[in-house]
């Protein structure tokens, strides 16, 4: 990881949460604001599991018990988006934000 301007680097990625933009090979990509959320929280907690309901109570404000689902959403949305491994599922837990992704893709 390689820190600039408070922006988090990690390979081909680029969130920068001063101007909340993702960059992923060099393209920027438009997100939700809750996927921004949810991605740099990740990002900055790197190698940290969380579970769905962790992640969304240090993302929301609201108080939904639905919200663990939400996260699984957003998660997909980011994979889709982003194409890009380095959050992880954590079958029967939650999700982690993987710094070396080349060797954790072998786990997919």
């Amino acid at each position: 990881m390689i820190e600039t301007d408070k922006s988090l680097v990690y390979g081909k990625l680029q969130i920068s949460p001063e101007s909340r933009t993702v960059y992923a090979d060099e393209q920027e990509v438009v997100i939700t604001r809750m996927e921004f959320d949810v991605l740099y929280f990740l990002a900055s907690n790197s190698d940290i599991a969380f579970t769905r309901e962790q992640i969304y109570d240090a993302v929301s404000k609201d108080d939904y018990s639905g919200g663990a689902y939400i996260i699984r959403d957003i998660i997909y949305r980011l994979w889709a988006k982003l194409k890009i491994t380095n959050i992880r599922t954590l079958h029967g837990y939650g999700y982690k934000f993987c710094i070396d992704h080349e060797k954790n893709n072998a786990m997919s």
